[in-house]
């Protein structure tokens, strides 16, 4: 792709460690450009589970917004693995977007695909070689049942 000059008065800048307000003020610029054609509520909640000592054990965030889940992050640590905590945690997530109209979710992961496709989540994208050497996959999930089949057709 060609570059295209920049125009004046513009000046262009490199940022190599944008600052988190930086990243926010596009992010709320991108917010107010999608909300004069499209309806944008978009609400964040976290899902926390924390030891005796107030350690944080497992945790998962995640967006809804247009009718769906996005888990942005969800991790059990090391010592509370195998326990069943991350179905948990997904499970109450899948709840509650439901409870909130969510018809579906979806999310991206390079190293727990297994773990979505058991709990019901389906493929639908791969980004190979993100990271170097894996691959990042999409998966989503249906949150409301499917109507059942007419038994008489």
């Amino acid at each position: 792709m060609p570059e295209v000059p920049i125009p004046a008065p513009l000046q262009l800048t490199l940022e190599t460690a944008p600052a988190p307000e930086l990243r926010a003020r596009l992010g709320q610029a991108i917010g107010e450009f999608h909300s004069r054609t499209v309806p944008t509520d978009t609400r964040r909640f976290a899902l926390l589970l924390h030891d005796a000592d107030g350690a944080l054990a497992a945790g998962l965030s995640g967006a809804l917004s247009w009718q769906w889940l996005f888990v942005e992050a969800h991790w059990v640590a090391d010592a509370w693995r195998g326990q069943g905590l991350g179905r948990s945690l997904l499970a109450r997530a899948e709840a509650q977007a439901r409870a909130e109209g969510c018809h579906s979710a979806w999310l991206d992961t390079f190293q727990a695909r297994d773990f979505y496709i058991a709990q019901g989540w389906q493929p639908f994208g791969v980004l190979e070689d993100y990271p170097p050497g894996q691959a990042r996959h999409f998966l989503r999930k249906s949150l409301v049942a499917s109507p059942k089949a007419d038994a008489s057709a």
